[in-house]
């Protein structure tokens, strides 16, 4: 497994980004290989946000993000300036 993270530093209206990052959930639902999503929000910077998205491998998500239905679903450069990173899992724990 593989997780994208995101940190996104907010320049538009929240309700903009979040409305973008909708559509690009509704995409990767369909995807081979993708696992689950969220978009958080920071308590303590209401304009930081996070996008985490787990995918099964490198090769889905890479599949995923270069799809047309992917690039025209991401528009978040409008809003915000973000950080991404692709990670690999070193430690998994669910309560």
């Amino acid at each position: 497994m593989v997780v994208f993270v995101n940190k996104l530093r907010l320049h538009g209206p929240p309700e903009e980004l979040e409305a973008i990052y909708a559509r690009v959930a509704a995409h990767f639902a369909a995807q081979p290989g993708f696992i689950g999503y969220r978009l958080v929000r920071s308590t303590d910077d209401p304009a930081v946000y996070f996008n985490i998205a787990e995918w099964q491998d490198e090769a889905a998500f890479r599949a995923a993000t270069a799809t047309e239905g992917f690039r025209s679903a991401v528009r978040v450069g409008k809003v915000s300036t973000g950080d991404p990173h692709l990670c690999a899992v070193v430690a998994d724990h669910a309560g």
